[in-house]
């Protein structure tokens, strides 16, 4: 079935998560067809888009490097004139406006519904079932992102890739564009992008490790947790932007538009992340990384990691790497390990992940090679509507 054009749905919660995952979406999809197709994102506010995306503005229909963004409220108001596309996206189980909907039904001819990511292996039974709607041209199809060939993958996008591999041809650039006040820039980096935490045992494990350590702190939740660390430790870090202990310097980062924390996670050596959209980032770089998953009731998100933590097991150990995993997969479990988000001091240690950290540094490169190669949704996901 030939795009004619594309309608995404996306419901802003409370993060940047589910806006990120469906801003990559339409950026990939306008980068694949051009001028070719009409790409319309329909959002419920426009608060994170605002700040994820310096071009945007807070005005109800934008069109901004030939996608067009539209609030709920003004589709709402404009129904009348609204033809909706051949090809509908609605993200993570949104709620698509119902007059939107009734004209889909005879205008239409797919409606995919995109979920979120997971590494559980009930979602390979779910993944391209049909939902019934009761209707015989608009056809509903679950869509599930995950770490196998037989789920919908995760997004590989090709404007990431380009951006990973001009960093990496030009190091010494983005060190100067990201650290311009460092003199010295043989740091070892690592970027920290978290929900509340308490990075106590991380500070602990660099003060010994005989490196220059540069740690680049991300989002405020992040913010918040290194000060009160630091703060506990009796350093000042309310009034600068770089802090130094010891052998750890600490730049608190200003607020990074997509493209930007991109290219920051390719010039670290490794990244702390958080949610879906930066952890699929980080897998992309290659490089080690630390999940912070979101937190869900009744611990159902350790579940989830370990999913993640089979599928991981499952490639790498195929492989015959010789190469031991489960350092890496302890440190994902017990840093993960929480009822709620809060500074208390969790299970985990870094002592072995930095000790390791050339094997899983290893382990990170092909297992990212993979993904790029088996599990790329946005090549599955237009490969499925093309063949429909």
């Amino acid at each position: 079935m030939e795009i004619k054009n594309l309608d995404i749905f996306c419901e802003i919660i409370d993060n940047f998560g589910d806006i990120g995952v469906v801003y990559r979406l339409a950026k990939e999809f306008k980068n694949i067809y051009k001028k070719d197709i009409k790409i319309r994102v329909f959002l419920n506010r426009l608060d994170e888009f605002l700040i994820l995306n310096k071009k945007a503005k807070n005005i109800e229909w934008q069109e901004i490097d030939e996608i067009e963004y539209i609030t709920n409220e003004f589709l709402a108001k404009n129904i009348c004139t609204f033809s909706p596309a051949n090809v509908i996206i609605e993200a993570f189980g949104c709620n698509v406006l119902e007059e939107y909907l009734e004209k889909a039904k005879d205008k239409s001819t797919l409606l995919i519904n995109l979920e979120y990511l997971s590494g559980e292996t009930w979602i390979e039974g779910i993944h391209l079932m049909e939902s019934p709607m009761g209707n015989i041209k608009l056809k509903k199809y679950f869509y599930m992102p995950g770490f196998k060939e037989n789920t919908g993958g995760v997004i590989v996008d090709q404007l990431f890739l380009n951006r990973k591999n001009d960093v990496l041809k030009n190091r010494e650039y983005y060190l100067e564009k990201y650290l311009p006040q460092f003199k010295d820039k043989n740091y070892f980096i690592g970027t920290i992008f978290s929900y509340e935490k308490n990075f106590e045992p991380l500070f602990n494990s660099l003060l010994k490790n005989n490196k220059n350590n540069c740690l680049l702190i991300l989002g405020e939740k992040s913010k918040n947790s290194v000060r009160e660390i630091l703060k506990y430790m009796s350093i000042d870090c309310l009034t600068t932007e770089i802090v130094e202990y010891k052998n750890i310097k600490i730049k608190f980062m200003p607020f990074l538009e997509q493209e930007e924390y991109e290219e920051l996670i390719n010039l670290a050596h490794y990244n702390f992340v958080r949610g879906e959209d930066s952890f699929v980032r980080a897998l992309l770089t290659g490089k080690p990384f630390v999940w912070h998953i979101y937190l869900q009731e009744e611990m159902a998100h350790m579940d989830k990691i370990e999913g993640f933590i089979e599928r991981y097991r499952e490639v790498l150990e195929s492989l015959n790497l010789n190469i031991p995993l489960d350092i890496h997969t302890k440190l994902l479990k017990e840093y993960n390990l929480r009822d709620n988000n809060s500074l208390d001091l969790g299970e985990e240690n870094f002592d072995d992940f930095f000790k390791e950290f050339q094997n899983i540094s290893k382990l990170s490169k092909v297992y990212s090679e993979y993904i790029e190669s088996n599990c790329n949704l946005i090549d599955k996901l237009n490969k499925f509507i093309l063949k429909y």
